[in-house]
């Protein structure tokens, strides 16, 4: 398919699908906002196109439509979803609550719409609370269910009053969710839509109110908060390995394929998107230039990625902890004449992340855990992955008041589990003592022990009533064994720093011979390698390079052949690829690892400021912007330049006989 061809490919809906407008209003409307749906379901993929489930969204494709049901959008629906909350560890449900997952999705509205408003469509549901909603598939219509008797609509009751008169949990201060008919009042019947919501005689079921579920199939039956957003289909790694030379299978539901036009048919099924409309350096110009280029836009995309999560992070004014290739995705502009389509890429963050922030009870203080906390990946350092629990002996050496009236307790933690701690990290206590239980957060403090297994504790200051102070203080050198304690990593921006580290070695070294594991094991070694090399009036770039020329096992693992899935020899790539260019991006990458030693950007994964989380993000973008002008320098050369070293050859050649020539200068 030609460049030609494929700007003409239009819109349409893929076949064996409908669109179907997410609300009445919409069904009336000229341009509606649908969901794309499957009247027929595919055995794997159900009715609806899901595109990602996070912890409190469900994402499904969507698009605009005119009158005469024309495609001229694809769009993402965000809907606002409980289910992905009862995954999470209890003690990160504990502080969670209507309230705060609707204040929590305006922000990350807001911050969407600040980093790209082209993106999103503002609808009015971002905070208030749409109808609940099903799709009727043989009429291909939505409904929004109403009482029999009275034919009024159902709503979500967010009136925290109302529910306590009927004896259920208040919409502001828990997780559960009710429907009622506002006209009806205290007569309405409550309809429970979250799971493990408690009933009782006022309440009722969901059956009851969805019809037939052969024929109707719920899209936001908790009427949670709708975001909406442009379709982005290409999926970051996939762009990734098409830099690198592969083809792309197209955009899956279940068994189903999907057309969606333009920037799929750019990339899905060619293979001559090397060539021709694709790149700037063709195959004829050598395998040199193929190189630097792919170089370039890897560069770029990781580069995009970085600022994205940048300014994600200084909107949210929090870390976001579950960053991986999923997070983002990759928009193709639309490329003008002679301007190759890979180059208008440009890719965007799509998920704002999982952190939860947690306050310290009666501190001021506050730190952030993920929603999947427990949950291991290659994208998150194993320390903050794995939680450490257990019990210890505690001995008070001493309990002070601050000037804030805030108490501080000091003494000696002793346990037989292994901890790895960084200084950041708290750990929870929780001491049994005459005035009852009592939870102290404390910092550890190994080096400053006096015992083999033991460290030193310093708790934050807390506001400890008056009974509790006596007991503490009673309590000052007697041993207090079994006292339960469970670690707390203080996790902020590094850690979504290491996972960008993961991220580039995924972009610059996985090709079609090496995985990601495998990858990052190696980067890690050498970051270890070159940490122990440390040296103040050393480059990082020439220890690097030093590292690789003492050992030749280097180079096959972390060459730069790694950049194509061509058939490139690593000492091949390294004579066509500036060996000092390649040595300075592998010390941007070693930097970004947190806690490795001296040359890391951060010591460990919560040395951030408290209201400045973006700035860790400062020395890698400075680095890669550096890195992109050195590259850009390679690829669009000054001609000028190129013209006057061309000059100075011929008046050589001109002036000296050929016999001279042929001995070569040196």
């Amino acid at each position: 398919m030609s460049l030609l061809e494929t700007r003409n490919v239009s819109l349409a809906l893929p076949k064996g699908y409908a669109a179907i407008p997410i609300s009445k209003d919409q069904e009336r409307a000229s341009l509606k906002i649908c969901v794309l749906v499957r009247p027929e379901a595919d055995p794997v993929g159900g009715h609806l196109v899901l595109l990602r489930d996070t912890f409190d969204t469900k994402v499904y494709l969507g698009c605009v439509t005119d009158a005469c049901g024309q495609v001229h959008e694809w769009l993402e629906l965000w809907i606002q979803n409980s289910q992905g909350i009862l995954n999470t560890p209890i003690a990160h449900r504990e502080p969670l609550s209507n309230t705060v997952l609707d204040d929590r999705w305006i922000r990350k509205f807001r911050a969407f719409a600040e980093l790209s408003q082209e993106n999103v469509v503002k609808t009015g549901w971002e905070s208030r609370h749409p109808l609940p909603t099903l799709l009727d598939l043989a009429s291909a219509s939505p409904i929004h269910p109403v009482e029999t008797n009275s034919q009024s609509p159902w709503q979500l009751c967010t009136d925290d009053g109302l529910l306590r008169q009927k004896q259920l949990p208040a919409y502001g201060g828990s997780l559960h969710r009710y429907l009622h008919v506002p006209a009806l009042g205290l007569g309405s019947r409550f309809i429970p839509v979250t799971p493990d919501a408690p009933t009782n005689e006022s309440t009722g079921r969901v059956p009851e109110i969805c019809g037939d579920p052969t024929r109707n199939i719920p899209l936001n039956l908790e009427s949670g908060l709708i975001m909406v957003r442009r379709h982005l289909p290409i999926g970051l790694e996939v762009f990734i390995d098409v830099l690198s030379g592969a083809l792309w299978d197209g955009l899956k539901h279940g068994r189903s394929e999907l057309n969606l036009g333009t920037q799929t048919a750019e990339l899905k099924g060619r293979n001559d998107v090397s060539a021709e409309d694709g790149r700037l350096f063709l195959e004829s110009e050598g395998k040199s230039g193929r190189l630097l280029e792919t170089f370039y836009l890897k560069l770029r995309l990781l580069s995009d990625i970085v600022s994205s999560v940048q300014l994600l992070v200084l909107h949210l004014q929090r870390p976001l902890l579950n960053i991986n290739a999923d997070s983002f995705r990759v928009r193709l502009g639309q490329a003008a004449r002679g301007l190759p389509f890979l180059w208008t890429a440009k890719a965007e963050l799509c998920d704002p992340g999982d952190a939860i922030s947690l306050t310290v009870e009666n501190t001021d203080e506050h730190y952030y855990v993920s929603s999947s906390a427990g949950v291991t990946s290659v994208y998150r350092p194993l320390d903050v992955s794995l939680s450490t629990s257990g019990q210890a002996s505690i001995r008070i050496t001493q309990v002070s008041t601050n000037p804030d009236k805030l108490t501080v307790a000091e003494g000696t933690f002793a346990t037989q589990e292994q901890l790895r701690l960084a200084s950041h990290d708290l750990v929870w206590l929780r001491l049994t003592l005459a005035s009852g239980s009592i939870n102290l957060y404390a910092h550890l403090q190994k080096d400053s022990a006096i015992a083999p297994g033991e460290w030193c504790f310093h708790t934050v200051g807390q506001n400890v009533g008056t009974p509790d102070l006596a007991s503490l203080q009673a309590a000052k050198g007697v041993p207090i064994h079994r006292t339960p304690f469970e670690v707390i990593p203080l996790l902020s921006s590094p850690c979504d720093l290491y996972s960008l580290a993961v991220l580039a070695a995924r972009i610059m070294l996985v090709d079609n011979r090496i995985k990601l594991p495998f990858a990052l094991d190696a980067m890690l070694s050498l970051a270890r390698k070159v940490e122990a090399s440390y040296d103040t009036s050393v480059e990082m770039s020439e220890r690097i390079g030093k590292i690789f020329a003492a050992d030749k096992r280097w180079l096959p693992i972390l060459g730069p052949h790694h950049l194509l899935f061509d058939d490139i020899s690593p000492d091949e790539a390294l004579r066509l690829f500036p060996g000092r260019l390649w040595w300075t991006t592998l010390g941007v990458i070693v930097r970004m690892f947190p806690g490795l030693g001296p040359d890391s950007v951060c010591r460990d994964y919560g040395d951030a400021p408290q209201q400045g989380l973006h700035r860790t993000f400062d020395q890698t973008n400075a680095d890669l912007e550096d890195l992109l002008l050195r590259a850009r320098s390679l690829i669009v050369p000054d001609w000028q330049s190129n013209c006057e070293i061309t000059g100075i050859i011929r008046q050589y050649l001109q002036k000296y006989p050929k016999q001279d020539q042929t001995k070569g200068v040196k």
